[in-house]
């Protein structure tokens, strides 16, 4: 069996990467935010994943690029949103717990340090489980370790790295979307499904399965545990708000998220998976 090789490489006080790499794939996580933020299969040797140029490295923000995880709420916190967007853990320090290497894939288990925050009154643990091989799994555990149930929303917010946003196609999602561009205001998915404007949107039929079409390449995303597809791009005029962001990078970029945006109940030992493979 090839075992993986995994290397430490500490690119801030902050921030230290793991590079891993098997007979399959290379892949880096960070231990903050427990992010991927690279992920390259062998068999053709394209990077899945979008990082940015201007991606900030000093821990004070989830890095602009691969999956930041999104938990325990997505979007602004609903009673008070001063708190941060899409929750804090991503930018919490996570522990490497386990480390497997099996015929098809490495497996990675992490645990954050410390789930407890602000706007947050639940108990919980929180580990992430990561399968790296001809394709990338990305297992986002929650399990309630208290004695009172408590509401959860969550995403694996991942970006894309695609050539041409213009030239890019998403398939397999159906039905109304809510557009947050546009006061929320509903509207049918549109077929094809194109690029061409600021595109932020909760699609509330979550689609097992999806495909990022361009010209050449395909990028296949199965999901599960999740209630909607969040899609996002800023294009030009949103894209220059962000500092991490280059101007013309919305270009090679398409944010799909596999996500729980409308919030369930999660009662005292109960365990939620939310699922998203890469392919």
């Amino acid at each position: 069996m090839f075992l993986s090789a995994i290397k430490e490489r500490k690119v801030s006080e902050n921030i230290t990467l793991l590079e891993i790499e098997n007979a399959h794939a290379t892949a880096t996580i960070s231990l903050h935010g427990a992010q991927v933020i690279s992920y390259k299969p062998k068999h053709d040797g394209r990077e899945r994943l979008f990082l940015s140029s201007k991606a900030r490295w000093d821990g004070s923000k989830s890095i602009r690029g691969g999956i930041p995880i999104c938990w325990p709420w997505f979007g602004a916190h609903k009673e008070n949103p001063q708190l941060p967007m899409h929750g804090y853990i991503r930018t919490q320090l996570w522990d490497l717990q386990e480390r497997d290497d099996f015929e098809k894939h490495t497996r990675l288990l992490f645990k954050a340090k410390d789930t407890c925050g602000l706007g947050f009154t639940g108990s919980a643990t929180l580990t992430l489980e990561v399968l790296i091989g001809t394709q990338l799994s990305v297992t986002l555990h929650t399990t309630n370790t208290g004695v009172d149930a408590f509401n959860l929303s969550c995403a694996l917010h991942t970006y894309f790295a695609v050539a041409d946003i213009h030239q890019t196609r998403l398939k397999g999602l159906e039905g109304l979307y809510s557009d947050k561009t546009r006061q929320w205001a509903t509207f049918p998915t549109p077929v094809p499904y194109k690029f061409t404007e600021v595109t932020d949107r909760i699609h509330l039929h979550a689609a097992p399965s999806l495909i990022v079409l361009e010209q050449i390449n395909t990028t296949a995303i199965v999901s599960s545990g999740h209630d909607s597809i969040v899609v996002w791009n800023p294009w030009s005029e949103c894209a220059q708000l962000f500092p991490d962001i280059q101007a013309d990078e919305y270009q090679q970029m398409l944010c799909v998220e596999t996500a729980v945006t409308q919030g369930f109940m999660l009662q005292p030992r109960q365990s939620h998976a939310l699922v998203q493979i890469i392919e």
